[in-house]
């Protein structure tokens, strides 16, 4: 259903003084990836990895700077704005914040109306069975419309949010850390929602998070993303049972386990991220590796298929 092939964003900054070289970030680099009708795909990883980014160039709302995005045998890169404008109905992105995300000036209904009328010139009138539909969906009662967005809890705003993503009957959804801003109950209510959502809809998501226990729950695949580039990729329970990746292990280390009988020990990274506008020569991950050699210093791992999973690195932990 969607196909990405070598992604990469790179953003320029100003230059410090005239004449001098302006400096570069790159945001994501060579991403490829593959999610099929039906299936969700996790992306996890520290702040700033590029996680976010990559969700946005998927969707176009961020131009990518190389590589291509196929949708349903589309190509979204060379996509005209007409080819988008319809585009945009299958395709849909469930932002962080919904507060943020929801217009407080506007009701309930008003937002919830406008893609009809922009998409489909459905007014109002016209689309209010279409909105109490959705609304009783998303487990919301019909007297929502006529409300503001600061009336709500965080959890109803993302109910509201998805009732949003929702409307135009999308295929594929770009979860951006849905239910990161949600405290722990209200996170299993909108990921059970979600879920029942899946099966009825058929639908697809890119679920992007840095909660690996959500992403147990919730994802079939995943990519482990450091600074830019997957460094590891394979099934869900594959990748978090038995990491290759001393990246990938460091993250499921420190996700806490609420059972003291389950006490393993950590693999916790020493140091910090490096800058993404001045990043390590080599692998990436080089300077806070416990693994690293002089391989690891002098040239860039790639992506290595093994099955179904494939990782990039010179000295990838054996399975047990």
């Amino acid at each position: 259903m969607l196909e990405v092939r070598n992604l990469s964003k790179t953003f320029y900054g100003k230059r410090p003084r005239p004449f001098a070289p302006r400096y570069t970030v790159a945001a994501v680099k060579d991403v490829s990836f593959d999610l099929a009708r039906g299936e969700t795909l996790g992306v996890v990883g520290e702040s700033g990895c590029g996680k976010s980014t990559l969700a946005r160039c998927v969707l176009n709302l961020i131009p990518p700077s190389a590589g291509s995005v196929r949708f349903d045998d589309r190509d979204l890169t060379g996509a005209s704005h007409a080819d988008w404008r319809a585009l945009r109905r299958r395709l849909q992105i469930i932002f962080q914040d919904p507060y943020s995300s929801l217009n407080p000036r506007r009701r309930i209904g008003q937002t919830l109306a406008e893609p009809l009328y922009v998409h489909k010139g459905i007014r109002y009138r016209d689309a209010l069975p279409v909105l109490r539909r959705v609304l009783d969906e998303v487990g919301l009662p019909a007297g929502t419309l006529d409300r503001h967005p600061h009336e709500f809890s965080g959890g109803q705003r993302q109910r509201i949010a998805i009732a949003r993503a929702l409307v135009l009957e999308p295929e594929l959804i770009v979860a951006d850390e849905a239910v990161s801003a949600l405290d722990a109950s209200v996170q299993a209510q909108i990921l059970a929602l979600l879920r029942r959502i899946q099966r009825e809809r058929n639908l697809s998501f890119l679920f992007i998070t840095h909660d690996l226990g959500v992403v147990r729950f919730f994802c079939d695949r995943m990519l482990v993303m450091y600074l830019g580039q997957v460094v590891e990729a394979g099934p869900v329970d594959a990748l978090l049972d038995t990491p290759r990746h001393p990246y990938t292990r460091s993250l499921r280390d420190a996700a806490p386990i609420p059972d003291v009988a389950m006490r393993r020990p950590l693999a916790l990274l020493k140091g910090e991220i490096p800058s993404p506008a001045n990043p390590p020569s080599g692998c990436a991950f080089h300077p806070r590796c416990p693994n690293a050699t002089m391989t690891c210093r002098g040239a860039t791992p790639t992506l290595d298929p093994n099955g179904a999973r494939s990782v990039a690195c010179f000295h990838p932990i054996s399975a047990p």
